[in-house]
């Protein structure tokens, strides 16, 4: 029995035991000794009486710099059913435990796998995960077990039991789970724990001994020997304290045990063959299998199955901290000469058994670097490269592992890591090609850095030295980055112009996805019509690399052609997902939110949202999560959910302010301007709208604002600024005769017949109705419910019903709420009583309820309208269809 932990032990027993099973995860945190550990074996022997499935993992902090030293343990006992995952999942997850060769893994492909692994034995019996110290995991395990935590649902039989310091960050410790906190034992728990270890103790030994443990457990049983032997001195903190109980134990070890315990303190692996072999190196001088008895019979370790294991973390540490940097290196030294036949491992202990350079194990660490990265471990080869750095004697080579660690980190998405190595780059003689590498390495992280077009020309300039250099693919892409500071926030015409002729100098380049992409994104008004007929000569069914489908989307979706758009989009997100590459595939599902919302494909939008963001947070891509954040505040005001738009808006607004990113606000104020339109304040919608065609407003945007031309149409009729926004039209004409971009020729027809005199409008509402508008369901419906309420104005109910009807039901089946009702008010207007009944959808039940609670309670139709941000036309259609009237 644990003293003092029948609430915790009770939680965790319901955890693992709940039948039917229910997934979860669940944070232990708390400091050293508090009794993390203990609480963990308590859930596994709950676990396996309940017929769980335990899997079992331990952070070391020495293993933190190998690949996957934390997940191959874990997986060990259950890599039989890797048969039944995918090829590519299971050669990616072999391939991170060196079990397969594979050409360098994207770490969220290991991860997909691991989950995939995780699911298919949860499919045969209810796994418990147990993870021990945490924050000492390995990047790379420590990303995976926070992977699959986070898909971890009600339903699903996973459990996840993970144990952390307090004081410690990491993405499983940082993340939003539930968190138990383990606190201090009480007195009578204290004095029970004491008596048993302690009996001895006099008390006033007792009494110090309760005074300095504050009901700590371990602290309760290891300050004890620490009070008899020095009486009167007391280390600064608990934590302290115990690191120099368990190393004062190790001075008073013979000294071949006290060489023996300090291998197996740096050797993270622990088998006992190898510790032996080190530590007659260390000694010269051959040592036996007893040698590390004493070290048993003190309480440090324990030997089993041929392995050396720590009692706790903490005595590690301590014999670390009581052993100089000399004894340390010398053991580092020792292991390496054993260890011939692991060269990983044996690189790695030479480079921490020297201080000053040394080239040849600088190379050495440096094709360590590779083999990690062939196994997905990022992390390890980033250190790697670091340390192989540090090594070089020339400042040359230290300059280039530098920067390729920084390549590396930002395949992670980790900008503080980029920036640092960036930094120590700077101040080592880097050569000309090393020197562009840089300055591209600069700018990936930056790319809403706004209105800077004097970077844009150093990029364009660098990007020329490239070519020259006869290196194309940095050149390409030094101008990506480039041409996306022209699209996030607003360079001028000059830079547009200088990355569009650098760019049109590569003309060897053209068929590479990355030149159109940099042509769309720089100039999409100007270079519209080059890139719609090259977008024409790739076939998205015949393109195999998610990254050049996800370029060929960017491209076709910058220059407004948002159906070849989605085409591209498809095999994007497909081939993506199914490598694991969850970087791209966040700007991918950014890029369809948008695409899906203008075409009217509102379900797809709003899944690709949902997971978008989880990415873009994920893989540490704040922009795109800003991106998705904005796109998801236009799907809400389409549903008609003006709260949640205008919410979400703010929240976007906030972030966009920050860089000033022209083209993330111009979709807030199109959220905030459908929102507005939705909840009837249609004067507030206009002068939203408005903002997006105003060149002098950080809303304005010169591609964003074609998508908001039909909602700008709707709110000045609506509002009386028509005249107003038939000269915005005006200034549009010329550009729509410059560029074929199809979203604006779209909109633009759409606007011209709303905001036409009567005259003029019928024919204006034919020529947009007799385009073809198969791939654009919203602007159909749209146009149509537009040209029905004219029609119905005129008096021509008869022409009028077709049309309105039909508009209703696209409008409905888009889930586009607010223009739905809108439909059946001007059916309802035009005598067509057959179509006032509202689909029965959740989002309609739910606004039926609202309105019929609020007029229960006596609220006039416009109070009500206020409350619900809903137009009060919207409230009387739900009033009477409540009341039956």
């Amino acid at each position: 029995m644990l003293k003092g932990r029948g609430p915790e032990i009770e939680s965790l027993i319901w955890l693992v035991r709940t039948d039917p099973v229910r997934g979860g995860v669940l944070l232990l945190s708390g400091d050293p000794g508090i009794g993390k550990t203990a609480l963990l074996r308590a859930a596994e022997s709950a676990a396996v009486a309940g017929r769980r499935r335990v899997l079992s993992i331990v952070g070391v902090e020495a293993e933190a710099m190998f690949p996957f030293p934390g997940l191959h343990p874990w997986f060990r006992p259950v890599l039989n059913p890797c048969a039944r995952l995918s090829e590519t999942q299971r050669d990616a997850l072999l391939g991170a435990f060196g079990l397969a060769t594979q050409s360098r893994p994207d770490p969220f492909l290991i991860a997909l796998a691991a989950l995939e692994l995780i699911t298919v034995i949860a499919d045969e019996e209810p796994v418990v995960i147990l993870a021990d110290d945490v924050q000492w995991l390995d990047p790379e395990s420590h990303e995976t077990l926070t992977f699959i935590a986070r898909r971890i649902t009600p339903d699903l039989p996973i459990v996840i039991i993970a144990a952390a310091r307090i004081g410690h960050t990491g993405p499983l410790i940082d993340a939003d789970f539930p968190n138990l906190v383990v606190k201090s034992v009480d007195d009578d728990a204290a004095e029970q724990i004491l008596r048993a270890h302690a009996p001895h103790l006099t008390d006033t030994e007792r009494r110090r001994v309760h005074r300095e443990a504050l009901g700590n457990p371990l602290a309760l049983r290891e300050l004890p020997a620490v009070v008899r032997r020095s009486p009167g001195q007391r280390s600064p903190s608990l934590t302290d304290r115990l690191e120099r109980a368990f190393a004062g134990r190790i001075v008073e070890l013979p000294p071949p045990t006290r060489d023996a315990v300090l291998i197996a303190t740096i050797d993270p692996v622990g088998k006992l063959t190898e510790i032996l072999a080190a530590t007659s190196v260390l000694r010269g001088a051959a040592v036996s299998a007893d040698v590390l008895e004493p070290a048993e019979s003190a309480g440090l370790l324990c030997v089993t199955e041929g392995r050396a294991e720590f009692r706790h973390p903490l005595i590690r540490s301590g014999i670390l901290q009581s052993e100089s940097m000399i004894r340390r290196q010398a053991a580092h030294g020792a292991l390496a000469e054993v260890l011939t036949s692991q060269p990983y491992r044996q690189t790695w202990h030479q480079a921490q058994s020297i201080i000053g350079p040394d080239d040849a194990v600088a190379d050495r660490l440096e094709a360590n670097a590779t083999i990690a990265l062939a196994r997905g471990a990022v992390m390890a080869a980033i250190n790697d490269l670091e340390r192989s750095a540090q090594l070089s004697s020339s400042s040359g080579s230290r300059g280039h592992r530098l920067l390729l660690a920084a390549e590396h980190a930002f395949d992670l998405g980790r900008a503080d890591i980029v920036t640092d190595l960036l930094a120590a780059a700077t101040r080592t003689e880097l050569s000309e090609h090393d020197t562009a590498r840089l300055e591209w390495l600069r700018e990936i992280f930056n790319d809403g850095v706004p209105g800077d077009a004097v970077r844009v020309f150093e990029l364009c300039d660098v990007a020329l030295r490239s070519a020259a250099g006869h290196d194309a693919d940095l050149a390409l892409n030094l101008l990506l980055g480039a041409s996306l500071r022209c699209w996030w926030a607003d360079t001028g015409p000059a830079a547009r112009t200088r990355v569009i002729t650098v760019t049109r100098g590569l003309t060897a380049c053209e068929d590479d996805p990355r030149y159109l992409a940099i042509l769309a994104v720089a100039e999409p008004v100007l270079c519209a019509r080059t890139v719609i007929d090259s977008l024409g000569k790739f076939d998205p069914a015949g393109i195999a690399d998610g990254d050049a489908l996800r370029l060929l989307t960017m491209a076709a979706h910058a220059v407004g052609d948002e159906p070849t758009a989605a085409d591209f989009l498809a095999g994007a997100e497909e081939i993506l997902r199914h490598q694991g590459r969850l970087g791209l595939l966040s700007q991918v599902l950014s890029m369809a939110v948008m695409v899906n919302l203008t075409l009217g494909n509102l379900d797809r939008a709003s899944a690709a949202a949902e997971e978008g963001i989880r990415l873009a947070v994920e893989t540490g891509q704040p922009i795109w999560r800003t991106g998705t954040t904005a796109c998801e505040s236009v799907h809400q005001a389409l549903r008609g959910h003006a709260e949640q738009a205008l919410e979400l808006a703010a929240e976007a607004e906030l972030a966009a302010s920050r860089g000033q990113l022209n083209d993330l606000l111009s979709c807030v104020q199109l959220a905030r301007g459908i929102a507005w339109l939705s909840a009837g304040r249609d004067r507030d919608a206009y002068l939203a709208l408005r903002r997006a065609f105003d060149p002098a407003d950080a809303s304005y945007h010169q591609r964003e604002r074609f998508g908001a031309l039909m909602f700008l149409a709707d709110a000045a009729v609506r509002a009386g600024h028509r005249t107003d926004a038939t000269q915005i039209l005006t200034r549009l004409e010329p550009v729509a005769r410059t560029t074929p971009t199809p979203i604006l020729g779209v909109h633009l027809r759409y606007a011209r017949a709303v905001l036409a005199e009567d005259d003029d409008a019928e024919d204006l509402y034919l020529l947009a109705l007799c385009q073809d508008l198969s791939r654009w369901p919203l602007a159909k419906a749209k146009t149509e419910l537009a040209y029905g309420s004219w029609l119905r104005r005129m008096g021509r109910a008869d022409h009028a019903r077709t049309l309105l009807r039909r508009s209703q039901e696209d409008l409905d089946r888009i889930g586009a709420l607010a223009w739905a009702d809108d439909a059946r008010a001007e059916s309802r207007a035009n005598g067509d009583e057959a179509v006032w009944a509202t689909p029965d959808s959740v989002d309609v039940r739910q606004r039926r309820q609202n309105v019929a609670d609020l007029v229960a309670k006596g609220l006039t139709e416009s109070d009500i309208a206020q409350v619900l941000c809903v137009a009060p036309a919207t409230v009387d259609l739900y009033r009477r269809y409540s009341t039956g009237s």
